[in-house]
């Protein structure tokens, strides 16, 4: 599906988009002193893009949704822009792995492995910016920027697993359809 661009993947791209913002409204938050976090399953649709579009039309698709999101919301604003690179990088590492010596991510255990691998890069860069934000731009303390990286941790890793969980469901729920679809 990543040779060339077309009507329907432009479409598809779109449609997915639409998805990860919908799912992204799907959401618990947490409050963290000056901040928050929140659980929600955004995150899964935006592994489910690399697995039912590949890695770039996928990541396109999990980057524009997540950062429609972020500014649609005041308190996301500021972070729309890396929120694009993390969810694009996201769904681009997993549909990197599941489309893996043409496997199109119709291997189980490939499918697994590209969500879990997406989900884990995505924790990284995202607490890793977190920090770096806590402590360059709001000006905590290092003991202060760590303690609420511990608690968007519990957060971040309830969103990996249940977003591994939410993509590899689906996708082999939906790949009769996807099959007739897609290819």
């Amino acid at each position: 599906m990543e040779n060339k661009l077309t009507i329907k993947k432009i479409t598809l791209i779109g449609v997915m988009a639409a998805l990860v913002f919908v799912a992204s409204q799907i959401q618990i938050r947490i409050p963290l002193g000056g901040s928050e976090t929140r659980i929600h399953i955004g995150n899964g649709f935006c592994l489910l893009c690399g697995l039912i579009l590949g890695p770039v039309t996928g990541g396109l698709a999990a980057g524009f949704g997540s950062a429609l999101f972020d500014l649609f919301n005041p308190v996301y604003l500021p972070s729309a822009p890396f929120t694009f690179a993390f969810k694009f990088l996201m769904a681009f590492i997993c549909g990197k792995i599941a489309y893996s010596h043409g496997a199109k991510a119709e291997n189980l255990n490939k499918n697994i492995i590209g969500s879990i691998v997406g989900a884990v890069t995505y924790v990284i860069l995202y607490l890793s910016k977190s920090y770096i934000t806590d402590i360059y731009v709001r000006g905590l303390p290092q003991a202060g920027a760590i303690a609420k990286g511990l608690q968007r941790l519990g957060a971040s890793t309830t969103n990996a697993i249940a977003g591994v969980i939410i993509a590899v469901v689906l996708v082999q729920a939906l790949q009769p359809i996807l099959k007739k679809v897609l290819r």
